[in-house]
């Protein structure tokens, strides 16, 4: 009887449930799970589901949660999400230089021999006009075949449709939202939604930001270009040995996967300033047509704000102090006092230095890094690596534990090492820009590739790449900008008499490492190094600038 009465009970059971259906999650419902989730801003009051799922999508019930978008403002999303409010922005953002990455591409291969010129035919990222990076073959056989590879996994880490790396200083949202929507560099979020609340790999809030902070540019700005300098971060050598001495028992966790000496900021970072008070939405976001590399991209100039005659830009403001006194209004509503250029300091007076960027002087450092060797190892054993472990790129970082112990993941096509062959950050060398203005050059390009296949053999062994148009070896010294302003210029010696501004190199050694720090032509024509006429106006020092000098000097004494 009883076992009647139990047979019954469970015939009845399985009965209900093949009639009833089980309860499943509709994840439109997005609330019930992320209340207390932060509204973007005013102007984007929208429902979860007008940006995080697709119009296809949206009368469905959703029982899967990877059909929602997480960055609908990515390249592949940014059109139907954004783009019935922001079409323009779209289209002037997808011609700049955050978006295309054109200009690495373009000059990188061209220096490789892959293409005849550095204008760039290809695009990191969706553009009508530009084409993607062709793949690799298997099996290379030169640089020219090797270069596509090095630029899609290990140089393009920070385009704007590229998923960041999840470490320390890396996080960021895409597209848009890579500088719009503000990360902390634990990637943690800290906002009011209990759901993802100390999660990583999170905004701090999902709020728009405005403005742009210093640290959110340095998720993508933190190597050894301009950005990381502005706040006085220079990347220590890269093997284990130069690593940080450890600190209450343990080495401080890298930020940007790196390890760094900390130098002098710029003027304008101890000031407050921020990237975006002086980089403009022009700057950042273009302005139109397709560029091709950085000196097209950029307009602001130093005089706009510190030279009398130009006068200040819009968002500055006349000091009620004085006529002449002016102040700049920066985007977080704070007044500084403008310092203006004057004909009467001794260095400004002088007719022969009317060419020079102001950065020539008033650039107390710069980015030197000497012979960057690429080699692509295939092996499937990767354990001489581990002291290079720490180079600004997670690829290279997951494959080690923090012991350095190899953990030998499956490798498709093989891992991109960069080693230098010396760093420094003084002795500026001059050249003349595009604008025939003489400006700091620095060896950008100076490739030594190597390449060991699946099997240990070596197929290229410190291979020095030719230009695409045949016209001498892949090495370039190009035109920058140091971002490490101080008020007072560098002394007159700093270049006057000195090799290594006039590009003739350090000393007259003709050893491996001293032979890199001889300057190379730069990539495009309207570029060039100083000329015989202007390297011997800068190593010869003459009456005329000795009496200048001595005058400089009498004066700097007599105050």
């Amino acid at each position: 009887m009883k076992f009647g009465i139990g047979l019954l009970i469970i015939c009845l059971y399985l009965l209900s449930a093949s009639v009833v259906p089980c309860h499943s999650i509709d994840y439109r419902a997005c609330l019930e799970c992320h209340k207390g989730i932060e509204t973007l801003d005013k102007d984007h009051l929208f429902q979860c589901l007008d940006c995080h799922l697709q119009p296809k999508e949206r009368e469905k019930i959703q029982e899967e949660h990877d059909k929602i978008v997480r960055h609908p403002a990515a390249p592949e999303h940014v059109d139907m999400f954004c783009g019935k409010c922001h079409q323009e922005e779209i289209r002037v953002l997808g011609n700049s230089l955050h978006y295309t990455m054109a200009g690495i591409m373009g000059q990188t291969r061209y220096l490789w021999g892959a293409q005849q010129n550095p204008e760039s035919k290809h695009s990191a990222s969706i553009h009508p006009q530009l084409a993607s990076l062709p793949m690799s073959p298997p099996e290379p056989k030169g640089t020219t075949e090797l270069v596509d590879d090095l630029l899609r996994n290990r140089c393009l880490q920070c385009h704007l449709g590229k998923s960041p790396p999840q470490q320390r200083g890396f996080y960021r949202g895409l597209g848009c939202s890579a500088c719009h929507v503000f990360y902390a560099d634990d990637g943690i979020y800290r906002g009011g939604d209990p759901s993802i609340k100390g999660k990583k790999g999170y905004p701090q809030k999902h709020t728009f930001t405005k403005p742009v902070p210093v640290q959110q540019c340095l998720h993508c700005h933190n190597g050894p270009r301009v950005g990381a300098d502005y706040t006085g971060i220079f990347g220590h050598d890269l093997h284990h040995s130069y690593r940080t001495p450890w600190r209450e028992g343990a080495v401080p966790e890298p930020i940007y996967l790196m390890d760094h000496h900390n130098l002098k900021p710029d003027i304008h970072f101890q000031k407050g300033l921020i990237c975006v008070d002086c980089h403009d939405r022009g700057d950042v976001m273009g302005r139109g047509p397709l560029l091709w590399h950085q000196g097209e991209a950029v307009g602001v100039r130093c005089e706009h704000c510190h030279h009398p005659k130009q006068g200040v830009k819009e968002k500055s403001l006349p000091l009620e102090s004085g006529i002449k006194d002016k102040s700049f209004l920066d985007r977080q509503g704070r007044l500084h006092p403008l310092p203006m250029w004057d004909q009467s300091v001794p260095a400004h007076g002088i007719q022969g230095m009317r060419r020079l960027h102001c950065t020539s002087c008033h650039s107390s450092w710069g980015f030197y890094d000497y012979g960057m060797s690429l080699i692509k190892d295939d092996r499937k054993d990767l354990t001489q690596w581990s002291s290079w472990r720490l180079q600004g790129d997670e690829s290279v970082y997951k494959l080690f534990d923090d012991r350095g112990q190899f953990l030998k993941p499956e490798l498709e096509s093989g891992v991109w090492f960069l080693g230098w062959g010396f760093r420094r950050w003084e002795n500026l060398t001059l050249g003349v820009d595009e604008h025939d203005r003489i400006v700091p050059f620095r060896p950008h390009y100076q490739f030594m590739v190597s390449f060991v296949d699946r099997n240990g053999k070596i197929i290229l062994d410190s291979v020095i790449p030719e230009r695409g148009d045949n016209t001498g070896p892949g090495w370039a010294y190009m035109p920058f900008r140091p971002h490490t302003i101080q008020k007072i210029g560098r002394s007159c010696e700093n270049c006057h008499g000195q090799s290594m501004a006039a590009g003739k190199g350090f000393w007259t050694s003709i050893s491996k490492d001293l032979s890199l720090t001889k300057a190379n032509p730069p990539v495009f024509s309207n570029q060039r190094l100083l000329n015989e006429s202007e390297t011997d106006k800068l190593l010869k020092k003459t009456s005329i600038f000795r009496k200048i000098r001595s005058s400089i000097l009498w004066k700097e004494m007599s105050e």
